[in-house]
C-alpha cells in the first residue's frame, strides 16, 4: 500500500466547467497506482468540483443559468414574507467576487473517489469538473492525495528488501558473517572453500548493485 500526495495546476478561462477527469487519470497512470482511493481538492474559495454530465454541454449551460439565478450579482433578495433586498457587504474584488464565494460554498470543494485499474471510477455519463466562478482567467492548484496499491508493487517489494539488508550492512560485516557461517567440508580444500566464499561474496555484490 502506498500513499501520494501531488498538486495539480489547471487553467480555466473565465466561468465555466473545465472537465479535469483526463488530466487526473493520466496523473494516476504516471503514478503507477492500480487501485486505491483518491481524495481531489483545491485550494480556492471561488472555485469548486462537481460531477455531472459528461455528454450533452447544454447540462453545464443549464447548471451555470441556474446557479446565476439562485446567486445574483451585487444583491440578493430574501425568500421570507418581506421580500428585502440585501446588498453584498464584500465588493472590494468586483461584482463576480462576493457571488462566487457562495456558490463555491454550496456546491464543493473535495471529491473522493475511487481508483481502478489505474483510472477514476466513473460512470459511463459522468465526468469530474472544476467549475470556475469568476469571470477572469485564473490558475487553479488541486491537491491530490492518493492511498492504494502501485504496479508491479511485490517485485519493487523484493528490491527494497534487499537494498535495505545491504545498506545496513557494509561489505565488511557481510564478509565477516559468511566467514562464521561458511564451515568447509572435510572433503574441500582450503584453497577451494576460500575461491567458493569470495565468489558467494562477489554475487551479493553484484545482486546489490543491480537492485539499485
Amino acid at each position: 500500500m502506498e500513499q501520494i500526495l501531488s498538486e495539480l495546476l489547471v487553467t480555466t478561462k473565465g466561468e465555466g466547467f473545465t472537465n479535469i477527469t483526463p488530466k487526473i487519470n493520466q496523473w494516476i497512470k504516471e503514478s503507477e497506482i492500480s487501485q486505491g482511493i483518491i481524495v481531489i481538492s483545491t485550494k480556492h474559495t471561488s472555485c469548486s468540483l462537481i460531477i455531472n454530465e459528461n455528454a450533452d454541454p447544454n447540462v453545464l449551460k443549464d447548471l451555470s443559468s441556474y446557479m446565476k439565478a439562485l446567486v445574483p450579482e451585487e444583491e440578493f433578495t430574501s425568500i421570507n414574507a418581506k421580500s428585502q433586498s440585501y446588498k453584498y457587504l464584500h465588493d472590494q474584488e468586483g461584482v463576480d467576487d462576493m457571488p462566487a464565494h457562495i456558490r463555491t460554498t454550496l456546491t464543493s470543494t473535495c471529491l473522493s473517489l475511487s481508483i481502478n485499474e489505474s483510472k477514476l471510477l466513473l460512470g459511463t455519463w459522468q465526468a469530474v469538473y472544476l467549475w470556475e466562478h469568476r469571470y477572469s482567467e485564473n490558475l487553479r492548484k488541486l491537491n491530490l492525495h492518493v492511498v492504494g496499491e502501485v504496479k508491479n508493487n511485490e517485485s519493487n517489494k523484493k528490491k527494497d528488501s534487499l537494498s535495505s539488508i545491504l545498506s545496513r550492512t557494509n561489505p565488511e560485516k557481510i564478509n565477516s558473517f559468511l566467514n562464521k557461517k561458511h564451515t568447509p567440508s572435510i572433503t574441500t580444500s582450503e584453497d577451494q572453500a576460500e575461491t567458493s566464499l569470495d565468489l558467494l561474496i562477489d554475487r551479493i555484490h553484484e545482486l546489490s548493485s543491480q537492485s539499485d
